[in-house]
């Protein structure tokens, strides 16, 4: 029976890209997370624009409009921390799927050496019981023959 030597590198590699796998899912999960949240903040901000071209029409005391057009500059600025942030998720995301890529190729290197080795062992236990025949058949042959 075939037993891989290196089985325990093999299940480490595995476990470490399993990890990689699930951090890079948490992390570009928040980021599509953050990006709903900038979405959200620019519907806002265009929302209270409107809001502010159709009051053109009414009168009203300019502290109201001097207060909204506050909170759209306001809204601005979170914008851009919203933007900001989405940047450096942005680039934890990149590095999560290099670390990612590379567990995936250290697995594999393993994996493909368990599999030459596996059928290195196939190829000599083929050999063994074909020597094994030919001798059988050798002693089968001498013993008629005498």
């Amino acid at each position: 029976m075939f037993q891989f030597k290196l089985q325990s590198v093999l299940d480490y590699r595995l476990n470490l890209e399993e990890k990689a796998l699930h951090e890079f899912s948490d992390i570009k999960r928040y980021l599509e997370e953050q990006k709903n949240v900038l979405q959200s903040l620019i519907n806002e901000r265009e929302g209270l624009i409107n809001d502010l071209r159709n009051l053109r029409q009414t009168p009203l005391p300019a502290e109201d409009i001097a207060a909204m057009l506050r909170y759209v500059e306001t809204i601005r600025e979170r914008e851009e921390k919203q933007k900001k942030n989405i940047e450096q998720i942005e680039e934890q995301v990149e590095k999560k799927r290099k670390d990612l890529v590379e567990a995936v190729k250290n697995r594999k290197v393993m994996e493909n050496l368990k599999d030459r080795q596996a059928e290195e062992y196939k190829k000599n236990m083929n050999d063994t019981e074909r020597k094994n025949m030919d001798e059988i058949s050798i002693l089968k042959f001498g013993r008629r023959e005498q």
